[in-house]
Parts: C-alpha cells; structure tokens; sequence
C-alpha cells in the first residue's frame, strides 16, 4: 500500500491490454457458486438489518490477463448481526471501497455508481475505468469516487472523479494519483506524490527538491470535488514529502484540517514517521515525530496497512500487527490503546479489513488457507472490549481466490 508505483503502473499497463485483447469468460467455481447463490435480484434488495458490507471481486490483472479482457463479476456482500448475509452482484471493479452514511450505502462498478437504502437499490450509468482509490459520501446525498487512470498519451498521470448526486452522474479527468484523501465539509481532497503534469511547478518551488533522490516529488494537496474553474483539480498546496509513503484510504477533516499519518523522507534522505496536520484554506501544514514512551519500533511495510480516524484531538490508528494506537495531534505523543490480535499483510496467515465507526473498531478477518469461516468483530474504541463476535458462514477458502480476492470494508453508521 504504500509502494505504490507497483500498482499504478499495472494499472497504465491494464488498461493498454484492453486494446490489444480480445474478451474471454470461465465457468464458476465452487466459491464463486456461494456468491451466486446469495445474490439478491436489484429489484429486491435492501438494507434491511445489515451492520456491515464488504466486496469479492476480481483484481486488475485478472481483468486483463495475457490470454485475453476477462469479465468476472463482483460482489458486494451484506453482513446482518447474526453473520447471515446476501449480495449484489456486480460488473468488475478493483479495489472496490464501499461507502456508508446516514443517505445509505454507496458502491461502483466499471459501468455504474449505486445507492442501496432501505427503499431499495438505485443504480445510475457511469461507465469509468476498472481500478478505484477512493470513495466518499457527500454529506447532502451523493458519492464521489476516485479511480486510477493511469499514464496518459500526452504525459502526466491521472485519475478519474465520479460524481452521483441525486441521479444525475458525471465524470471528469484529474492530474495525479490519489491513493489517500479526505472529506472536509463535502469537499473531497486529495494527497499526492505522483502529480502528474504539476511535476513541472514543484521543481520550481523553493525546497521542494530532494537532494538524496533529484527524481523524487514532493508531496501535494489537491481538492478533487468540486471542480476548478478549468474543469479538474484544485492545487492547494506542497510539502516536501520525498518518499517512503502514506498509508492508502480515507483520513479524517476536522475544521478543514487533514490529519494523517506519514512515512516521510526528507531532502537529505532521512526517513522518520509522522504525524501531519494539512489545512484545506490555506495550505500550511504542521508535522511531528511519532514519539512512542516504550520500546515501540514500526515497520515501513506495516505502515501501508494503516487504518485512521480522529476523535477528540486524537488521531487513532491500527497497525498491522492489530495494535491500536493513540496520537496526539498536537505533539505526536503515542500510546497503545489496546491489542486486536488480529493481524494483516503478506507476511501473515491473516487477512484483516478494519473499519472505525462513532465508539467502536470493526474487523473483519479470514485466515487464508484454513478451515472454518471468516470472523466479524467489533471493539470498544477507548478499552478494546469485545462487543460483538459472530462467525459468517463464508468458508476462509471462499475468498482470496482466483477473482474473489477480498476488498474493503464499511459499517453502518452509529446513531
């Protein structure tokens, strides 16, 4: 997650292959089959009594394999409180990040955006490229997504925003790659250190240049939604921010301020975890040092797997290893909440999808490979208190397979 050159040249090279390729299919397979058999018709599908939702589905280099373009569908999947649940099928998309407020739950796919309520499931046409970054609901009804566009024919590299309000959607081309972003106010902004055409500004900027890494670009802040007056992002500001990474998803906008958590490599090459304070009006920022009162070292591929959320001048985190950590804003001062036991990463045995909500830290894990079903869990965010453990009789073997690799997460917003 936080070498992400990897990924976005995979996608760049994707989406060349749709043009070169022509399209095959494949019969299910046996987990494919337990998908299929809970689906529920668009016509019939609701909210219901779900707590929680997460989405199988195919990976970009499934999509477009040596052999040809594949389409396999997707599946978002309803989770309710006893661990039964039921799905939407839906055409591809990586990466697909599900998103929940008190307007209902938003969702894509390469051919349209999706409302899903109480009432009933909404869907509006807006065909989009097949690997997303980042979803938002807008805090008046509504959604804006992220996706990666890729490197463009004239230079530069960018990413597509999708917009759904009130039935109408609408697509535009940003500069940049946005992998980390936030909703301030119903303004959706953007961190990134792939700027695309505005490589050519940050060189011009007094001390935006690494002197360890002359190739490497600073960081910058863009408002992706609303549009600027020429029709794409809205450059806010820079730091010099000249590698390592930022974890990848959603951070928290508290007064029109970012706070976020970076693994920053300053000019002369040196690396050191932060914590970062980025305002949206006027493009100062502030960052501090994580400073651990024990033995606390973190790890740079751990990093990637961080999940955030502020709560009163507290930035909480979970790290890969399932700790939870406390960081205050205004100091960088760190302390250990409480321990998950739930792990995540490549290393590990273990995949776990977290999610905060309101007072609580949900998860969602399966361990790869082994017998038994995947496990939702929810935490009391201050002590780390099991409130809820229900088993969901999807078997660990059923996901992470070919074309049902497991996505992201979102839960039903505390009243």
């Amino acid at each position: 997650m936080l070498r992400r050159t990897g990924r976005a040249i995979a996608a760049a090279v994707a989406m060349a292959a749709v043009a070169l390729t022509g399209c095959t299919s494949r019969s299910s397979s046996g987990p494919q089959e337990l998908f299929d058999r809970a689906v529920v018709p668009e016509t019939k599908v609701r909210l219901g009594d779900a707590v929680m939702a997460f989405f199988v589905g195919p990976q970009n280099s499934e999509m477009y394999s040596p052999v040809g373009e594949v389409h396999e569908p997707g599946y978002l999947v309803l989770v309710d409180a006893d661990g039964s649940f039921r799905a939407v099928k839906t055409k591809r998309m990586d990466m697909m990040t599900p998103v929940w407020s008190g307007h209902g739950l938003y969702f894509a796919d390469e051919g349209s955006d999706y409302r899903l309520t109480a009432s009933g499931l909404t869907r509006v046409a807006n065909p989009k490229i097949t690997a997303q970054n980042l979803m938002f609901a807008l805090p008046k009804d509504g959604s804006v997504g992220v996706y990666n566009n890729g490197f463009g024919a004239n230079g530069g590299y960018s990413n597509q925003v999708a917009v759904t309000t009130e039935g109408d959607a609408r697509l535009y081309d940003v500069q940049g790659n946005y992998f980390t972003g936030a909703s301030c106010d119903g303004q959706i902004f953007g961190l990134t250190n792939r700027p695309g055409t505005h490589e050519s500004e940050a060189a011009k900027l007094p001390g935006m240049t690494s002197t360890a890494d002359p190739a490497a670009r600073p960081q910058m802040l863009a408002r992706l939604y609303p549009q600027s007056a020429g029709g794409g992002e809205k450059v806010i500001a820079w730091r010099p921010h000249f590698g390592g990474g930022t974890p990848a998803g959603q951070v928290p906008c508290h007064d029109g301020v970012i706070t976020f958590l970076s693994w920053d490599t300053d000019a002369d090459g040196r690396e050191q975890p932060r914590i970062v304070s980025w305002d949206t009006v006027s493009g100062d920022y502030q960052a501090h040092p994580l400073i651990f009162d024990d033995a606390t070292k973190l790890d740079f591929d751990d990093f990637g797997y961080i999940v955030q959320d502020r709560q009163d001048g507290q930035l909480h985190w979970v790290y890969a290893d399932g700790r939870v950590f406390s960081t205050d804003v205004a100091t960088g001062k760190t302390a250990t909440l409480f321990n998950t036991a739930l792990g995540t990463g490549v290393t590990r045995p273990m995949q776990t999808l977290f999610a905060f909500s309101g007072t609580q830290l949900h998860a969602l894990s399966a361990i790869r490979g082994a017998d038994g079903d995947i496990t939702y869990t929810v935490f009391n965010r201050a002590d780390g208190k099991t409130l809820r453990k229900v088993s969901v009789s999807i078997p660990n073997t059923g996901i992470n397979v070919s074309y049902l690799n497991l996505s992201r997460m979102t839960v039903r917003p505390e009243t």
